[in-house]
């Protein structure tokens, strides 16, 4: 039975990586539109997830796993991101309000999937006070002038009146209600009405901000099993250096005046560097003159060398980076654009290079991996996944992400 489990868990996570590389394929060529329908948003595509995460839970309880505390709670927080993820995808509502000033309304526009729209009502009364693209301050429910420094830098205030209550949105801030999230999202041309982003999720959200916070804490536990302090430091420090310059560059885009947006692109580019040397310390161990000896001639593990010692060291800090700075994207991209997960090449060939680099770490399920000509070769080919997020996708793909 633990056999079927682990078949069923690492095919269908096969099939799931294949799935996606051809979804950003057929969203360059038919539209995103297309390839929602299709593939994201297909129940096909639900089940093969569904089929991953239960066969996972089941192979994990099967396996000693469960007496490694670290790693099982790495596998429990992302069990646990999947279930946020798809009670989103089952019970939020998002749709479109457009108002304007002085204007009361009590629902939003839902988008349905043939490209109409249903009108969705809400349990309150919305009313458009003022909008103004520097900050005012809101006294008593009183809308007035405002020297608060910390909003100096911020841009497109929307006033609102809930019921009796007097709130604020702005970009890269979200007023909730009644379970229901508002954000800004436009404005129109003589600033006297918005459009603003509606969102109610109160069980997917809660449930995936839960798993990102345990992936937090098992992979900071991990890491600090696997790696010694020098070790720590030297990935941690370099971490800081660049999140502390990319935090002091003020983008001339409104919505990337964001303290997320230095750690999200931090966290990752240092993750793609330490991917980068893992390959080209692959590459050396592979054109050293000493034959690298295999379990089939040893009897054991492979006899390894300094260097793929290194690169199954540097491969935990790698990856839980590229994770972690996953999902801070995504909770930024909650906050900005209310949703954390839209399918754009870039997040999802990510994605696929994070699940590309975390079989390697299953080497007791794939005794291949425990030898060290193949190990090597195989983070030589991981590393073309990195090569087609970082560069490819703006190249040959496009998409939100896309810089070209």
């Amino acid at each position: 039975m633990k056999t079927l489990f682990k078949k069923l868990a690492f095919y269908s996570l096969f099939a799931i990586i294949g799935v996606l590389a051809t979804a950003t394929i057929i969203e360059k060529f038919f539209g995103s539109e297309v390839a929602l329908s299709t593939v994201y948003h297909s129940w096909w595509f639900v089940i093969l997830w569904c089929v991953c995460a239960v066969s996972s839970v089941l192979y994990v309880f099967k396996t000693k796993l469960p007496t490694k505390p670290a790693a099982f709670l790495v596998h429990i927080a992302l069990l646990l991101i999947l279930l946020g993820a798809g009670m989103s995808f089952c019970t939020s509502k998002r749709g479109l309000i457009h108002i304007r000033q002085g204007e009361v309304l009590n629902y939003f526009l839902m988008p349905k999937a043939n490209g109409e729209t249903v009108r969705e009502q809400l349990p309150f009364n919305l009313k458009l006070l003022l909008f103004s693209k520097t900050p005012l301050s809101i006294v008593n429910g009183e809308i007035m002038e405002s020297n608060d420094e910390k909003l100096s830098d911020k841009a497109f205030f929307s006033y609102l009146q809930i019921d009796d209550k007097t709130c604020c949105v702005w970009l890269n801030h979200i007023y909730e209600y009644q379970h229901y999230r508002f954000y800004q999202y436009e404005f129109d041309s003589d600033e006297h009405g918005v459009t603003l982003l509606v969102n109610r999720d109160p069980y997917g959200i809660a449930i995936t901000y839960a798993g990102y916070l345990l992936l937090l804490i098992a992979a900071l536990w991990l890491l600090c099993r696997k790696l010694k302090w020098r070790w720590m430091l030297a990935v941690c420090l370099p971490t800081a250096a660049v999140w502390f310059f990319i935090s002091q560059i003020k983008p001339m885009t409104p919505v990337l005046r964001s303290p997320m947006l230095a750690a999200h692109v931090s966290v990752i580019m240092i993750s793609y560097v330490l991917l980068l040397l893992i390959a080209i310390l692959s590459a050396v161990e592979l054109t050293k003159d000493k034959k690298l000896k295999t379990t089939e001639e040893s009897g054991k593990a492979n006899d390894e060398g300094k260097l793929s010692k290194i690169c199954r060291l540097l491969l935990y800090p790698a990856v839980f980076l590229l994770a972690i700075g996953i999902f801070i994207g995504a909770v930024w991209a909650n906050i900005s654009w209310g949703r954390y997960w839209g399918w754009d090449s870039k997040e999802t060939w990510a994605l696929i290079t994070l699940l590309v680099y975390a079989i390697p770490f299953h080497k007791h399920t794939f005794p291949k991996f425990q030898e060290a000509k193949f190990f090597h070769r195989y983070l030589l080919f991981a590393f073309f996944s990195v090569l087609m997020t970082f560069l490819g996708v703006s190249f040959l793909l496009g998409g939100m992400h896309s810089y070209l």
